[in-house]
């Protein structure tokens, strides 16, 4: 059974493990805008970017993951997709909100987003694709 200590720990070697693998990425999101009194409508969001450190993976082939079809989150994972993780304690704010992300000086749509860790979270993993 895992105890507080076992958590710390696989926390720390995580940090250890993608230290040298990181690449700084720049990740936008829509700010919080003005409600509509009348319709509940939020307009007038101005999108806000972050630049934090993730690994990141450039999906080349579909074959290469050893599977003939990648499946995360329901969505089919194509050639030249981006798969990012990102530690949570720096999106922790924002993670639900991230719409798009920048890396090696291409924007990329975000399909799919999810929270993940051992017993706690601890990285939030990110499909991207290339914005057309």
């Amino acid at each position: 059974m895992l105890n507080d200590a076992d958590i710390e720990f696989m926390n720390a070697t995580r940090k250890e493990v993608v230290e040298k693998r990181q690449t700084l990425i720049t990740i936008a999101y829509t700010g919080a805008g003005t409600v509509d009194e009348f319709t509940g409508e939020v307009t007038g969001g101005a999108e806000i970017s972050r630049d934090v450190m993730s690994v990141v993976t450039e999906i080349s082939s579909s074959a290469g993951t050893g599977t003939e079809r990648l499946v995360i989150s329901g969505i089919a994972v194509e050639k030249g997709d981006v798969w990012l993780s990102i530690s949570f304690d720096l999106i922790s704010d924002i993670s639900a909100l991230i719409t798009r992300l920048r890396y090696d000086g291409e924007w990329y749509t975000v399909l799919a987003s999810d929270k993940k860790g051992i017993g706690a979270i601890n990285r939030v993993e990110i499909l991207g694709r290339l914005t057309v």
